[in-house]
């Protein structure tokens, strides 16, 4: 209920439109009410005893009252559909910016833990829930809350006795409902859980199809998938089963209250006790005006139940609040030159387990450092908290002598550029995709930072050079490509600081060779951190850092570390001497076949 109620509050901002649909209802409810009762006038009226009194049958205002009712009705009722309507829309469209614009303030930890497609059904499907609660049946309880009113208030005025007893399976109705919504809400509990099941994992295969593929994983996935569907079917099955036995029964409770209706009604015409006319309006009035305005009401709890895990799940997320914001405080950064420190620092992604334990770091403007070590060392973490995707624990990591946590991130994340291993490009123009790294740059710094990243000449050979239009991830490109375009954005955006993970790994020797001379002039005066476990970016850095368990364990050059015999020097010996000498000899080779 306390989800439900807080729909209502957010509906609540559309007051102009509610009050049109107000009145628009009222309008709607006033035309359909009086025609049971211009039929017992009517009848009454046509009754041979009435006849032969010469009674005047007032067919001609009962004619022209029917038409100007049914006017009005249809008048009314087309604008109260068009404006319930409007309402569902503009509700789901800023239902859905809302969730999205709160979801762009979330920490990175929020999307770490989070399938991608139980996000994307929390905006599509979610709201699409709430929509159909708002056109299907919600505004129309005002309506028929009007219209149950006067109607009561109609049947008691011409028979308090018949009003009581079409009123006499109302408990009934109530033991209906109760019976049936408990689990009518737990079944569609488990259905909207299924359902964001088979959407995360549908989103996770279907980006990783690769894998599959290479594994010939084909059939287990699709034997998987329905599996998941196959549960999603029988949940459904047994939601619209308990729905459609609620339903069905009010239906049936709505027959017995008018057969006991006609039944005692009939009794009273008989003995001269009712009129035919009046027997006739409380047909009318009870079968359109007040069992089934009820059976919608019924309904609508049976909507609220359906989608009550929605609003749990809307809720849930717009009352989820990132673990790192601007606090009141904050200033933006001036432009830097580029020093780094980490100061004790300590950081824990779940409490009592550490993962960065005392780091100590001193990073001059314009180095380069390297981090080096196992996987699982913590080299990712340092650079995302220099990013301030997380908060340190203890410590303080500062800027130029500016704490992180006493700057706007915005301001932070302009000064700081990343080229990462999973390259993301969008589904749109090249020239789009590198754009995003400034939005203000100009058609010849874009192709200038093509040129940078040495990947000028392969866009320049497409169809439609920088307005090719890429499909989705990038995959009309290769993985070299697609890093290339990276380091392009990257040096679109002119970071003071730049940090490259893995930034070289999928790139060949001979488009590294290329990619290195532009990561090269692209480091050249900033301040560059490095991830990564080629040679090449490695032994010329100005300082390694070697992380193990969290810890900085060495520092120092690429032959400094060596003489140490160390962490580092074993690494090396382990898996970086090999690639320098298959580098040498085909270096040799080369320089003989040219010779």
């Amino acid at each position: 209920m306390r989800n439900f109620l807080r729909f209502l509050k957010e509906v609540r901002t559309y007051w102009r439109l509610l009050c049109i649909i107000a009145c628009l209802t009222l309008v709607t409810s006033a035309a359909s009410l009086p025609p049971p009762y211009l039929i017992k006038i009517l009848t009454d009226s046509l009754l041979p005893s009435a006849i032969q009194q010469h009674k005047p049958t007032h067919l001609p205002q009962i004619f022209l009252a029917y038409v100007l009712l049914a006017s009005l009705g249809a008048l009314a009722g087309y604008w109260l559909t068009y404006s319930i309507t409007l309402l569902g829309q503009r509700f789901k469209m800023d239902m859905r910016r809302k969730l999205y614009a709160h979801m762009q303030t979330l920490s990175l930890g929020f999307f770490e833990k989070s399938q991608t497609g139980k996000l994307m059904s929390n905006i599509t499907n979610d709201v699409a829930t709430l929509d159909q609660l708002i056109s299907g049946g919600f505004v129309n309880v005002l309506q028929d809350s009007v219209t149950l009113i006067a109607v009561l208030f109609l049947l008691f005025h011409l028979d308090w006795k018949l009003a009581l007893a079409a009123l006499s399976v109302y408990p009934v109705y109530v033991l209906n409902y109760l019976v049936f919504i408990g689990r009518i809400k737990n079944t569609s509990a488990d259905v909207r859980e299924q359902r964001e099941i088979i959407y995360g994992d549908l989103q996770e295969k279907l980006a990783g199809v690769q894998v599959v593929k290479s594994y010939a994983r084909e059939r287990s996935e699709v034997r998987a998938f329905s599996g998941e569907t196959r549960s999603l079917l029988s949940l459904n099955v047994r939601a619209n089963t308990l729905s459609t036995a609620l339903w069905t029964l009010a239906e049936f409770i709505g027959a017995i209250g008018t057969a006991i209706l006609l039944w005692y009604g009939g009794m009273q015409v008989m003995r001269g006790q009712e009129t035919v006319g009046t027997l006739m309006a409380f047909y009318g009035y009870i079968g359109g005006y007040l069992y089934q305005p009820t059976l919608r009401m019924i309904q609508l709890n049976d909507q609220i139940a359906r989608t009550n895990a929605a609003l749990w799940r809307i809720f849930l997320t717009l009352d989820t609040q990132p673990t790192v914001s601007d606090t009141p405080q904050a200033k933006p950064l001036p432009t830097i030159q580029g020093n780094v420190s980490y100061n004790d620092v300590w950081f824990e992604y779940q409490q009592g387990q550490p993962v960065i334990k005392g780091v100590n770091l001193k990073v001059k403007a314009g180095e380069m450092i390297a981090l080096v070590g196992p996987s699982g060392s913590g080299k990712t973490t340092m650079v995302n908290l220099l990013q301030r995707h997380y908060d340190v624990t203890e410590g303080s990591i500062c800027i130029d002598g500016h704490d992180l946590r006493a700057i706007t991130l915005s301001s932070l994340r302009r000064q700081v550029g990343v080229v990462i291993q999973e390259t993301m490009l969008f589904n749109t123009t090249i020239r789009e995709n590198l754009r995003y790294g400034r939005l203000d740059a100009t058609d010849e710094e874009i192709e200038e930072a093509a040129a940078i990243a040495n990947i000028a000449h392969v866009i320049q050979a497409m169809p439609r050079g920088y307005n090719t239009r890429l499909g989705e991830d990038g995959v009309k490109l290769s993985g070299g490509e697609k890093q290339r375009i990276a380091i392009a954005r990257a040096v679109l955006a002119n970071p003071r600081i730049l940090i490259l993970d893995e930034a070289t790994s999928a790139l060949d020797s001979e488009t590294e060779a290329l990619i290195q001379e532009a990561l090269d002039r692209l480091m050249a005066g900033r301040t560059s951190f490095v991830i990564a476990h080629r040679l090449s970016t490695i032994v010329k850095a100005d300082k390694i850092v070697v992380m193990e368990r969290g810890m900085i364990r060495e520092t120092g050059s690429h032959a400094e570390l060596l003489t140490q015999g160390g962490i580092y020097a074993e690494l090396y010996n382990q898996q970086f001497k090999a690639a320098l000498e298959a580098q040498h000899e085909a270096a040799a080779v080369q320089a003989a076949e040219a010779g």
